[in-house]
Formats: structure tokens, sequence, C-alpha cells
């Protein structure tokens, strides 16, 4: 994803998000959250983004962690924490140091954190519309207001380059192929857009390539936001074709790929 897009599609979601939060009941469930109301996820939201602009900014993560002002209306102080991360991003060159949780050097920049806050505040804002009863938590999803099917794309891409690595160190207590079930090579295929991955767990470590391997062992194929929220669990993966070996293919995409 090109960092100018990355963001501008921040720009765009945060705003989104902002706009579901001010129409949105705080007491309202969030279905993929179970134990959270609205109100927890804009406050998870909020810090998260307090915490990256941080990161991005000083090279090193805030300590403390950063908490919300419960002096300000919810949505006030989530539209000054979403105004913080975009600012800041928007200030910093994309190839400025960084600290980022990811082991990959790649990673050490401000871009990373143009990416992973896009997905980050995508992901979550998809919550609370499921929590306003706005987008469906079974079928097809469809179109998501602001999101084009290659971000959508991107974002598949983003939790086996990211997110499920981050997984692996934070389940370390497990066996690797407890926590990314890949033994095999397993293709994934946006159906709407020109992208498509093929991933395995090589020696405890998520390798992911471009393309469908001639030895995958199954094919899941589906629209880029169908998938892309499947591996987040916000959409049905039953809604997703496999062809070739669907226990291997269900049991990746039932995995903790994300937190």
């Amino acid at each position: 994803m090109h960092d100018d897009h990355a963001l501008a599609a921040l720009g765009t979601a945060t705003a989104a998000m902002l706009a579901t939060v001010r129409t949105t009941d705080p007491a309202a469930t969030v279905p993929a959250c179970p134990g959270w109301t609205v109100t927890d996820l804009v406050d998870h939201l909020g810090r998260v983004h307090l915490w990256a602009a941080h990161s991005a900014r000083q090279g090193a993560p805030p300590d403390p962690y950063p908490r919300r002002d419960r002096s300000q209306p919810l949505a006030d102080w989530y539209a000054a924490c979403a105004a913080t991360i975009v600012s800041t991003l928007a200030e910093l060159s994309p190839d400025h140091p960084s600290w980022s949780f990811s082991a990959d050097p790649a990673h050490r920049t401000a871009r990373f954190w143009r990416r992973r806050q896009l997905h980050e505040t995508t992901v979550h804002h998809v919550d609370a519309l499921q929590a306003a009863g706005r987008l469906p938590v079974s079928g097809l999803v469809g179109d998501l207001p602001g999101l084009t099917a290659e971000d959508a794309a991107d974002g598949v891409a983003e939790v086996f380059e990211v997110m499920a690595p981050r997984s692996l160190v934070r389940h370390a207590g497990l066996q690797p192929l407890d926590v990314i079930p890949a033994p095999a090579p397993i293709a994934l295929c946006c159906t709407d857009v020109d992208a498509s991955w093929t991933v395995r767990l090589v020696e405890g470590a998520v390798v992911l390539a471009s393309g469908v391997a001639e030895g995958a062992v199954a094919r899941v194929s589906g629209p880029a936001t169908q998938l892309y929220l499947a591996l987040w669990h916000r959409a049905d993966p039953a809604e997703l074709s496999v062809d070739g070996d669907q226990a291997a293919a269900r049991a990746l995409l039932g995995a903790a790929l994300v937190p």
C-alpha cells in the first residue's frame, strides 16, 4: 500500500468511526468482543491511537500506557485521539525511525503505523457498526463504507505479515503449529480484485508469498472484504469457498491469527 494512500485512508476510517460513535448507544454490546460495550471499544481504540502516535514519533512506546480523559464526552475524546494519530503520521516522513511491536526491521518506521492504524481502525469500525446493528455478523458483509477492495486485500496480507507473527510471540508457550495451523501451503484468493497469496508455517515462522503456489493443498476464495474480515473473525468464513483440503483451510480460518 502506498504511504500517502494509507494516510488518506486512515483519515477516512477515523472519520467514519467517529460518525458511528456519535450515533451509537455507548452501552451497546460488541458482538466480536465479548464483555465489551461500545464505550469499551472506543476507549481501546482511542488509547491505541495515542500509543501508536507516541511510538511513531518518539521511537519508544509511552510509559505509562495512555488513559482516557473521562472528563470529556466519549465521542469528543475519540475525535481528539483520531486527530492526534492522523496529524502525527502526516507530520512524520514515512521513513521516520519509529518503534513497533514487530520483529521485522522493515517495520521500524512511521510507514508501519500508517498501515497498521488504518487496519486497526477499520476492524474496530466494523465492531461499532455491528454493535449498532448496521452491519451483519453472518452472511455476506458486502461493501464497507470508505473501504476499497484493494484496501481490504492489503488487510489480508497485513494479517499474515504483521498480526500472525505477533500471535506467535503472544502465544510463545504453545507450539507454533497450534497457533498458525499451516504445515502445508494454503492459498488465499480475492475474487473481486487481482490479489492472491500462499501462506505456510516454515520452521516456526509465517511465510507469505504472492500468488497461488503450485503445491497449495487448499484454496480459500471470496470477496476481499469478506476474506479480510473473516480472518479477523468479524465476518462469516462459511461465505468463503474452499477448494482442496477443507479441514486445513477451515483450521487456518478459525485460528488465532489476530488478538
